[in-house]
């Protein structure tokens, strides 16, 4: 809690000293102060002095953002004005480990406790033999819980449990086990022949249908391509011999007229 109180106080106090550098740089450089007026030992020590007082309260508040200290070395049980009731580490660790040693097949490893936001948090690194680990969590989360309950009065706000090593209980049986492999194997094996005997049954078949299909396009495609050209091509032509014969009357009007004056010149 200290550690997180003292992380507030560091980075608050950190940003309002660079709220003020801010202001100050923003001032200055839209002329609020000239830049001549800080030309001086006094304004120069002054900055220094803030530039150093900054970087220290933000070095501290990334120490104390970063660094692991939420270990606890004693527990509050219980707390007023009058009196005060403390367990130590070392006496949580042994009803900690008695819990765990009381189940058959789990040992302890490592106990870890830690605070949190809320409350103590208690980390149990165990090794389990012949047991399955649904209920390993079961047995030692409740036997933790009722003796730290009934003896001390507390309550932890987390337990987790870490599982360094492990033999469960359940053994396999290897013939069956072998014997399911080779059964979908098996029949993995004859799913691909059938495939494989469909794919050749099929295959032959494809060719001709392909094969007709070509033959029936080359045979149908040039009559109907033709034909249509041939459409295409009379309708074009009717439309320009139209279009071109009010341009050749008017030649042919043209040349009779010339015919007959000329007989007349001569004469």
């Amino acid at each position: 809690m200290l550690k997180r109180n003292l992380e507030k106080i560091f980075t608050t106090a950190a940003t309002i000293l660079a709220l003020i550098l801010i202001i100050i740089l923003l001032v200055i450089a839209y002329g609020g102060i000239d830049a001549n007026d800080l030309d001086n030992s006094l304004v120069k020590g002054l900055f220094i002095t803030l530039a150093i007082i900054f970087g220290l309260l933000a070095t501290t508040a990334l120490v104390l953002i970063f660094i692991n200290d939420d270990a606890i070395k004693e527990i509050t049980l219980r707390t007023d004005s009058a009196q005060k009731t403390r367990v130590t580490v070392f006496a949580v660790k042994k009803l900690v480990v008695k819990a765990c040693t009381s189940i058959e097949g789990v040992k302890c490893k490592g106990i870890k406790l830690s605070t949190s936001d809320y409350g103590v948090k208690l980390k149990v690194k165990v090794s389990v033999k012949e047991k399955d680990v649904e209920q390993v969590e079961a047995y030692v989360r409740n036997m933790i819980t009722d003796i730290f309950a009934n003896a001390l009065g507390f309550a932890f706000s987390a337990i987790e449990i870490e599982i360094m090593k492990f033999e469960p209980a359940y053994k396999p049986d290897v013939a069956a086990v072998i014997a399911k492999a080779d059964a979908e194997l098996q029949q993995k094996k004859e799913e691909k022949a059938e495939q494989a005997t469909v794919d050749e049954i099929i295959a032959p078949l494809l060719e001709e249908t392909a094969e007709d299909t070509v033959e029936e396009a080359v045979e149908e495609t040039p009559v109907e391509e033709v034909a249509s050209v041939a459409e295409e091509t009379t309708v074009d032509t009717v439309e320009e011999v139209v279009e071109e014969a009010p341009v050749v009357e008017a030649q042919a009007e043209e040349t009779i007229e010339t015919v007959v004056e000329e007989p007349k010149d001569e004469e």
